[in-house]
């Protein structure tokens, strides 16, 4: 049973915390096919009616599954609309792009009515934003950052450098905020231990789409380069196949491992079987504070393979911001400062 005054809460959230819609501006809401198993209708039927109702003039397309066409007629639809709203992957694939597009698109990760009702589509977007700001603060401020996991993961990098960052902030609006600012990999080394699945990135569509990792697999990285994988040899026949195939049908960078963010959001859940789809999987969890994931597979953000890596822990100076899983706001005074000013967020992490 859906409440109806916080999927009231949501919906507001969405089109005015984050949107920023006002009565007579042009909404596009692009949503997909409920039957393709991502998004429910219910979500794109009840926001198009509530902006509708505000005065805010609103149209509806539905799309099907990405795919790797430029899509010209829905590029120019948006750039009609004052702002777009996407219930569908596709609003995924050009989250770094600033060229094509003249007028504000949002990306929801919200895919029903149901969890745009809970924490993860009610906690308030302003707070949400600043939050993620006093993250990327205390990210972008660190002399060294170090991450390791249970299964025996550690990398460490020096985040100051006289050189450009390759990371960039993607030109679409999240909703909700779920991940800081892509932290570049250039000036990182070490070993990433992986034992679940190669993923895609959201950005281009390829099959197999995804691949498992039977047993422990460990990866060797030089300063942003993958320069050795370890571990049992069928999956790493497996593993060296999948990133062949990848990097030559999209002509990439196959060994650069380009950049790493952690999930900041505890609300989001997933009750499906990982194993059903794993694609679904990553790219909802990428979102919760128990994994953190790096862009691999090509020089640009995000890569084409995704690594999910699963209760890891991230040392900014040796102070853990994230331990086994769990954001540790609390252990700096920049975010334990923004959680006094902001209930909402700091009954996520209380609680």
């Amino acid at each position: 049973m859906i409440n109806s005054k916080n999927l009231s809460a949501g919906i507001d959230n969405l089109l005015f915390n984050c949107a920023k819609l006002y009565s007579g501006d042009d909404l596009l809401i692009i949503r997909e096919k409920e039957s393709l198993g991502w998004y429910k209708n219910d979500i794109s039927d009840v926001v198009s009616s509530t902006a509708s109702k505000k005065g805010i003039k609103t149209s509806l397309i539905e799309v099907g599954q990405p795919n790797n066409t430029e899509k010209k007629s829905l590029k120019n639809a948006i750039n009609e609309h004052s702002c777009t709203i996407f219930f569908a992957r596709i609003g995924d694939q050009d989250r770094f792009e600033e060229k094509k597009y003249t007028t504000k698109r949002v990306m929801s990760y919200v895919r029903s009515a149901q969890s745009l009702s809970s924490p993860f589509g009610t906690i308030n977007y302003i707070a949400n934003i600043a939050f993620k700001n006093s993250i990327d603060k205390i990210l972008s401020e660190a002399k060294k950052i170090t991450i390791t996991c249970p299964l025996g993961t550690k990398i460490s990098g020096l985040k100051h450098n006289n050189t450009k960052e390759k990371s960039s902030e993607v030109s679409v609006i999240r909703f909700p905020l779920v991940v800081p600012k892509p932290i570049d990999c250039s000036l990182f080394s070490g070993n990433v231990v992986l034992d679940n699945y190669l993923t895609p990135t959201g950005s281009k569509v390829y099959e197999p789409n995804s691949l498992k990792i039977n047993k422990p697999t460990n990866f060797v990285i030089e300063s942003g380069r993958i320069t050795s994988i370890e571990g049992d040899k069928d999956d790493l026949r497996n593993i060296n196949n999948h990133y062949d195939i990848v990097s030559k049908k999209f002509n990439l960078d196959r060994d650069c491992v380009h950049s790493w963010h952690p999930g900041l959001h505890p609300a989001i859940s997933y009750k499906k079987s990982i194993q059903k789809d794993p694609d679904q999987w990553s790219n909802t969890m990428f979102a919760s504070p128990k994994f953190l994931h790096f862009h691999t597979c090509g020089d640009y953000a995000p890569g084409e393979i995704c690594w999910m890596l699963e209760n890891h822990s991230v040392y900014v100076d040796r102070i853990p911001l994230w331990e086994n899983g769990s954001l540790l706001p609390f252990n700096f005074k920049i975010t334990s400062e923004c959680l006094e000013k902001n209930e909402e967020i700091k009954s996520l992490f209380v609680n």
